[in-house]
């Protein structure tokens, strides 16, 4: 009998680690235990790891406001500060971060914010802030016809500084280079943890060529652009398009679209302004990437014809992801 119930007894403890094993493999990139160490289990100790997730501690969560890295505030508009506002954050996966531009001074066109306006669709998607690139300075009340807009360029539109990528998603991009000024780029070199199978990240793109230059052909536009060797041999590719591979611009299929609108009040990027306006209202791309390989990724925002009428685009809640990936971009609240 007491053999029968020592036999049992071990039989009940292996089951119980057995299930709690398994709880803990299912923690994924953006869950934290409810313990108050620093790991990414349940107990209450503190194993001293380095992952993935960019916050202050070293477990691979990002579920909870305080464990963005841009809470606090981070403000300030340099490449690592701008990262850190979408969570980008400076740990293992964010290798590196730098800015570049077509126009000598470009720095009224970046920014980390909370929100813009007096809205509730131009906030922040998590964590305190996120960051603003635009083709004139961020928070300016009008982008139509403005003023000083050119970061202190010619004027002048050239067709070599349209930085149109090789390819969107798996094909050609459906259109050709273009005459563009004001170029203005976050650079991102990441290495995927180990167990990733994709990340994502959300943005809201606004413009004032809207509702003038609808189907004109040539328009501002907003590129994600990736650079890894499984993806087109390595060549330059938009991953933020719409289902008709149209590129994030006044023509894309979500641009003031009544199916997910947005409320630009108070931000100059509304359709209520003399002279137009609107947006995108807030997407989210995700795509693929094998774990533990290297890439980089450029958000890229330019005038296209014109140096005048300026486009934004806002970044923020950028996040690894453990489960399959399937390309893509899609309206979010």
């Amino acid at each position: 009998m007491i053999y029968s119930k020592m036999a049992w007894f071990a039989v009940c403890l292996l089951a119980a680690c057995a299930a709690l094993f398994a709880c803990e493999s299912s923690d994924d990139f953006n869950d934290n235990g409810s313990d108050s160490d620093s790991d990414s289990d349940s107990d209450s100790d503190s194993d001293g790891d380095t992952d993935s997730d960019g916050d202050t501690d070293s477990d691979t969560d990002v579920d909870t406001e305080s464990n963005y890295c841009d809470c606090p505030s981070v403000g300030g508009a340099s490449a690592q500060e701008l990262g850190m506002a979408a969570n980008f954050c400076v740990n293992e996966t964010t290798i590196s971060a730098t800015l570049s531009s077509t126009s000598p001074s470009p720095e009224s066109g970046r920014d980390t914010i909370p929100s813009l306006g007096s809205n509730s669709c131009l906030q922040k998607k998590h964590g305190c802030e996120m960051f603003a690139l635009s083709t004139g300075p961020v928070g300016q009340l009008d982008p139509n016809y403005a003023t000083g807009t050119e970061f202190g360029s010619d004027g002048m539109a050239y067709i070599e500084n349209d930085p149109l990528p090789d390819y969107q998603g798996y094909l050609a991009p459906p259109t050709e280079p273009y005459a563009s000024c004001d170029v203005n780029q976050l650079h991102l070199t990441l290495q995927a943890p180990s167990n990733a199978e994709g990340f994502s990240f959300d943005f809201l793109f606004a413009s004032a060529e809207y509702p003038e230059w609808v189907d004109m052909g040539y328009n501002d536009a907003f590129y994600a652009i990736m650079e890894y060797s499984a993806l087109n041999g390595g060549a330059t590719t938009n991953i933020s398009f719409d289902d008709n591979n149209n590129e994030v611009e006044v023509d894309v299929n979500f641009f003031e679209n009544p199916a997910h609108p947005c409320d630009e009040s108070g931000s100059g990027w509304e359709p209520a302004m003399p002279s137009g306006s609107g947006s995108t209202g807030w997407l989210r791309t995700s795509w693929p990437v094998t774990g533990g390989a290297t890439f980089d990724l450029t958000f890229s925002i330019h005038d296209e014809g014109d140096c005048i009428f300026d486009s934004i685009v806002f970044i923020d809640n950028f996040q690894w992801l453990g489960d399959p990936v399937e390309g893509g971009t899609v309206p979010i609240e």
